[in-house]
């Protein structure tokens, strides 16, 4: 009998060990400047809502010390710096940086700037002397509702970027943000120069977002039972969080909206 009460004690104990709360990635799409309807006052209210013990920033490590804080010249450069650093003056978190490394490298080089300029320089002149074909026209007029979907997102509420509808415009923009323009090229024999140009823009955007995702796990792995938000602009959110719900199947941890908090 003594034997069995022992064993039963060590099964409830470990049972109890082990059940630790899971770890809870919140992943909250924002903009990276202030509008209207979407501040740093507006992201500072939400964190103050999902109360997250970590906070994993859309940059590389040069925007932050060795010890994980920023800069001082990034405190207060975006929306999303501003509403951290608010939050810092009475919340301790952690901080950590989970974008691809050298990204601000590869976006302000001065040959790709050149090549998007004379890109939709060339498209424009295309369009004016009336010399794109039907399929090109077609592609580039969605193309051109995914941009004005793309400036009512950027002008939109917190709330609706992260929500079902919001997601499903998202979807829409990246679409035509990257296979869109590629299909534009393909059926504009003028524009096949753009070719190398834009496999490599598309390339990066999907190595830069298995990069991310693939960092948001490491510090899952590191902040295990932590309440983690991810801030990502809009554009990113819907890739991320369908890699990481992926991952959730097989791991101890949730990916939530932050009103599920």
């Amino acid at each position: 009998m003594t034997k069995i009460i022992l064993f039963l004690l060590l099964v409830f104990s470990f049972r109890n060990t082990s059940a630790e709360p899971d770890t809870k990635i919140f992943v909250i799409g924002t903009i990276h400047y202030s509008t209207n309807n979407y501040n740093s006052d507006t992201l500072l209210n939400i964190l103050n809502v999902v109360n997250p013990d970590v906070i994993l920033v859309e940059c590389d490590t040069s925007y932050m010390t060795e010890d994980f804080q920023f800069k001082e010249d990034i405190k207060n450069s975006f929306l999303e710096t501003r509403a951290i650093t608010k939050f810092l003056r009475y919340k301790n978190v952690e901080l950590r940086p989970y974008d691809i490394t050298g990204r601000d490298l590869f976006l302000n080089d001065q040959n790709r700037k050149t090549s998007e300029y004379n890109f939709f320089k060339d498209l424009d002149a295309l369009y004016r002397s009336e010399k794109l074909n039907n399929e090109s026209i077609g592609i580039l007029n969605r193309i051109l509702s995914m941009m004005n979907i793309s400036q009512e997102m950027a002008n939109s509420a917190a709330s609706y970027i992260n929500n079902n509808e919001g997601s499903m415009k998202i979807d829409t923009i990246n679409y035509y943000s990257y296979i869109g323009l590629d299909k534009l090229i393909k059926s504009t024999p003028e524009l096949s120069s753009y070719n190398i140009y834009w496999k490599n823009e598309r390339k990066y955007w999907i190595e830069r977002n298995e990069v991310m995702a693939q960092n948001i796990l490491g510090y899952k792995n590191q902040f295990e039972g932590k309440r983690i938000v991810v801030l990502c602009g809009f554009a990113h959110k819907n890739i991320l969080k369908n890699a990481l719900t992926v991952k959730a199947k097989d791991g101890n941890f949730d990916v939530k909206e932050y009103w599920e908090y």
